[in-house]
């Protein structure tokens, strides 16, 4: 579950991965007995899939099976994801279902439940009492008790948060602060959080990016575009701050394009790194660096593969992008970036696959490619470039397309100055008044 404030990446775009699931088979499958479930998690799926039909027939579903308490394994994972798609679907009228859900020995609907009160925007005065009684439980996720109670505005538990800050736990103390700050005004700690973007712990890294968009610290965002941590979670918090300036017409072109572009471009160089080698390590070794989950360790290999390239590097990493980085979509984004830092031609062929892969969680790889692309065929990348700058799919792959036509110097298409996304029309301008007329 994602915790803490929306932003502007679509909430849909991973929602529907089981596209020939009918409404009919997933209330279907929700409804049959325990004892006739194929798979223990056929329910749980059902319940994440019906957020695809936003009516009356699946809130009352979902209602009724966020009230069920049965507790067999099949029941209690789908009843937690029940309580997390009535929320993203807006189901107010569920409230009291989902707080009734709040008392659950269950820690992890507990956590739903507690997000989903924010989500649904509950009345403070309904669960201020129980949600001060988990602030104080250390059972529970207090991470996400702190952000419920700072986004719904209860005043009550500024105490317990103050106590909260003086945990061990840098999980609660960031959340804390943010919260606090929240509920203050008083942003005088926040400046604390950044250390944290340097953690040695990523999930602790990921983590106070999210504070930091909560206590709306728009002083971090130079910070947060250079923490080690992947794009995707950089990019979120620049793009929520970003908007949340651009609603108080405080968005400034000359801050926040190069930020985005930064991050985009993902040049190791860029990043502030927090591990490093004892020993020279291996060829072999920092291709396999490039399939793991901490970015900070993963951009050092990177860094120190492009520091050290040679004739075997691409060889290499084409080898174990056939084998089965063409799959992982962590490997496959950094070998796409890594192509185009390496500048040999012979990888156009997976460049071009990969701007136009369309599987959600290779999305990242896509403006990776263009970017990419920009950089190995300038000849030839105007056509899939403008194509891409004009593709109603999502922000990031536009922008990055806009970036990789300034590259080569090329004009930003007319139809990108009237983008939906103010980012993206914001950066086409940026391009006219620097370069030539748009086309």
């Amino acid at each position: 579950m994602t915790t803490g404030a929306s932003t502007t990446v679509d909430p849909t775009r991973f929602q529907n991965l089981f596209p020939g699931l009918s409404q009919a088979e997933a209330l279907a499958t929700l409804r049959k007995p325990l004892e006739a479930l194929e798979d223990v998690s056929d329910r749980y799926l059902a319940a994440a899939h019906l957020v695809n039909f936003p009516d009356e027939r699946t809130i009352a579903a979902l209602m009724t099976c966020a009230a069920d308490d049965h507790p067999a394994q099949a029941q209690r994972i789908a009843r937690r994801k029940a309580v997390e798609s009535l929320a993203r679907l807006g189901a107010s009228q569920a409230l009291p279902v989902i707080q009734a859900c709040l008392n659950s020995e269950d820690v992890y609907l507990v956590e739903n439940a507690v997000w989903a009160l924010a989500e649904l925007q509950a009345q403070p005065e309904a669960v201020t009492d129980t949600l001060l009684q988990l602030l104080k439980d250390g059972r529970q996720n207090r991470r996400v008790v702190a952000q419920t109670a700072a986004r719904l505005g209860i005043q009550e538990a500024i105490a317990p948060l103050e106590a909260l800050r003086r945990e061990e736990d840098p999980l609660l103390v960031t959340a804390a602060t943010a919260a606090l700050a929240r509920l203050t005004g008083n942003k005088d700690g926040l400046a604390a959080l950044e250390d944290h973007l340097l953690h040695p712990d990523v999930t602790v890294r990921r983590a106070v990016i999210q504070d930091l968009m909560d206590a709306q610290a728009f002083d971090a965002l130079a910070a947060i575009a250079a923490a080690p941590v992947s794009p995707v979670f950089r990019l979120r918090g620049v793009r929520h701050l970003a908007d949340q300036q651009h609603r108080q017409g405080d968005a400034q072109a000359g801050v926040l394009l190069p930020l985005v572009d930064r991050i985009l471009l993902d040049d190791p160089a860029a990043v502030t790194l927090v591990h490093r080698y004892d020993a020279p390590p291996s060829l072999d070794f920092l291709v396999q660096e490039l399939y793991g989950t901490d970015f900070g360790r993963v951009y050092l290999a990177v860094a120190t593969l492009m520091a050290a390239a040679n004739a075997d590097t691409l060889a290499a990493l084409t080898r174990s992008f056939a084998d089965r980085g063409w799959n992982d979509y962590g490997a496959h984004y950094h070998m796409i970036k890594l192509f185009g830092w390496l500048g040999n031609p012979q990888a156009l062929p997976l460049v071009r696959e990969a701007l136009a892969n369309r599987r959600p969680q290779f999305q990242k790889s896509r403006p990776a490619a263009a970017l990419t692309l920009a950089r190995l065929d300038p000849r030839h990348a105007e056509t899939a470039l403008q194509d891409a700058a004009c593709e109603g799919s999502f922000w990031e792959l536009r922008y990055a397309a806009l970036m990789g036509l300034e590259q080569l110097q090329l004009p930003a298409p007319s139809a990108t100055f009237a983008d939906s996304d103010w980012l993206v029309a914001l950066r086409a301008e940026a391009m006219a008044s620097n370069g030539p007329a748009h086309g």
